[in-house]
This record gives structure tokens, sequence and C-alpha cells, in this order.
């Protein structure tokens, strides 16, 4: 926090104490939690879903040592919570509470039991099912890592460089278009496949390149499911990247002494994420917000601030 006292100083307000500066981050979580809750709201009724979770570390206040930042986003919003467990059971309480029928995610196990135990009450109340889509991102790290030691893994980078260059051509073109670019994917990842079940045989099980190739045909279709669905991410990098502010931040401030302080953080890169994706200065946003609920006005999220502002 001595940075942001310095900070502080350069714009007059001279000699604020860091730990003041630690101390009034729980209440100000507190004032703006109406604002957390809304912005959770925007990502359970969001047909596509991305998540993903990274280790969030404790230092005291709690027997776990190793905690999870949990974050669920869309385009426009990003909800992060934080809690002392990777089960899938934190997955599957926001699945259950939402309208997501695509879930993006990388293969960890709880992803898949999380869509499993939301299905099983789907079917009942005949809601639409989840269905997982992978990210090829973590596909095409492995056939990197293969490579060189493995030149065979040259194959399917070239492919997925091309793929990966028709996806950059298409963002933020029109759904038609999307969908038009991505069908020249198909035949790219239908040679990928059929040269990964002629080479599979030819390795033994713990080879890192055999790891690769099996790691392309068990998520086949969760890796192709994008091709049909303009909504739907060919990889879930933009999830990844909401976390990298928290994964690059905890090598200096470590992580959280209390779980009140784990809450807090969830709260407040929340909203400073979401002002991200929505490309609002979180300074201004705060600074308006605040003013505003004093006021006794309605809390707003980073995305409704961006309409107002525009308007």
């Amino acid at each position: 926090m001595q940075r942001y006292s310095a900070m502080a100083s350069r714009s007059g307000l001279i000699d604020l104490p860091a730990h003041s500066l630690i101390a009034v981050t729980h209440p100000f979580a507190n004032f703006v939690s109406p604002v957390y809750a809304l912005i959770k709201q925007g990502v359970l009724a969001s047909r596509v879903l991305n998540a993903d979770e990274t280790p969030h570390r404790m230092l005291e206040g709690s027997e776990k040592k190793t905690w999870y930042l949990w974050g669920f986003s869309t385009p426009e919003h990003c909800f992060l919570e934080c809690h002392d467990t990777r089960s899938g059971d934190i997955a599957s309480d926001i699945l259950l509470n939402s309208s997501c029928e695509i879930l993006v995610s990388d293969v960890y196990a709880g992803y898949g039991k999380a869509i499993k135990i939301a299905n099983q009450v789907r079917r009942t109340s005949r809601k639409p099912l989840i269905i997982n889509a992978n990210c090829n991102s973590h596909s095409r790290r492995y056939f990197f890592q293969s490579w060189p030691m493995y030149k065979e893994a040259e194959f399917y980078l070239d492919h997925y460089h091309e793929i990966y260059e028709l996806n950059s051509e298409a963002k933020g073109k029109p759904p038609p278009e999307v969908l038009r670019l991505r069908a020249q994917m198909r035949p790219r990842f239908e040679e990928m496949k059929k040269r990964a079940l002629e080479e599979l045989p030819a390795y033994p099980d713990k080879n890192q390149y055999k790891k690769a190739l099996a790691y392309f045909l068990q998520n086949y279709d969760g890796l192709t499911l994008f091709l049909t669905d303009p909504e739907v991410p060919m990889d879930n990098n933009s999830q990844e990247q909401l976390l990298r502010n928290h994964v690059v931040g905890r090598k200096t401030w470590y992580g959280t002494h209390s779980e009140r302080g784990a809450v807090t953080s969830a709260i407040l890169f929340t909203l400073v994420e979401t002002c991200k994706l929505n490309h609002v200065n979180p300074r201004e946003y705060f600074k308006c917000l605040v003013q505003d609920m004093l006021k006794g006005k309605k809390p707003y999220t980073p995305k409704d601030f961006r309409l107002l502002t525009q308007h």
C-alpha cells in the first residue's frame, strides 16, 4: 500500500498512512457489494460462460493455507469468488442458478462434475442441458511443449496458426461472417484429427507427444463446438487474462490475512476487471458510483456506467 500512499501524496493528500488504506478496503467493499451482486446476476443470466480458477494464498486466519479465486465471465461481466476449495461444487453452485447452456473451460474434472450435477437438475425441470466447450489454447500449448523434440508437432502448430489467423479475422464481425470464417477452420481440425488418430498408436503411453495427441482427440468435440456457434469463443484466454492481475499481483502482496480479506479482494477485483472489460476507467467509475450511492441513487455496474456516459 506504500505505492498508493505515494500516489495520494502526489494528488495532494499528504501523509496518508498505508495501514489506513488497508483498513478502509473492507468497509468500501461492503459499500459497493450491491454492484458485486448485480455483476453476478449478469453472469448468471448469460447463455455462454467462461470459467477458470487460480490459487490464492491465505497467510493466516484459516486452517487452509491454499484457497482459490474462481472466475466466471462474459464479454461484459467478470464475477470472482474466493473459496477454500477447488471442488467442482463451487462451479455447480453457479451453474445450478444460471441460464448457462455452454461452459467454456479447461478439462479440469471439477467442471465436468459441475455440469453433470447441473444437468441432472435440468432434466427434471426441462431446461436446456449445459455443454462443455474446451480451450484450444491448451491443446495448442501441449503440441508446442512437445516441439522441437518431436518435429511431428509442427503439423498441428501450423494448422493452429492458420486457425488463429482466421479467428483474428472474425473478431468484431457479424455472426454470419463469423460462421463463414469458422467453416474454413473445420477442414484443418479434421486433418489434425485424422493425423492424430494415425500417429497415436506409435508412441508409448507416458510420452509427451502422445499426451498432446490424446488431449486433442479426447476433447475433440469440445474443442470444435465453437465452429457452429458464433457466441462461443475458441479458447478460454479471455477468462485467464481476467485472473492475470491476481496471478501477477500475488508475487508482491503474497496473499490475504483473513477470510474477510479474501472476500474483499474478490469484490474489488470483480469491479475492476469488469471495468476493464467495458473499457471504463476504474477511477472515474468508482468516483461517480460512490457519489451517486451516497446521494441515495441505485448502484450500477461498469456496463451501465459505460452506456450512461456514451449518451
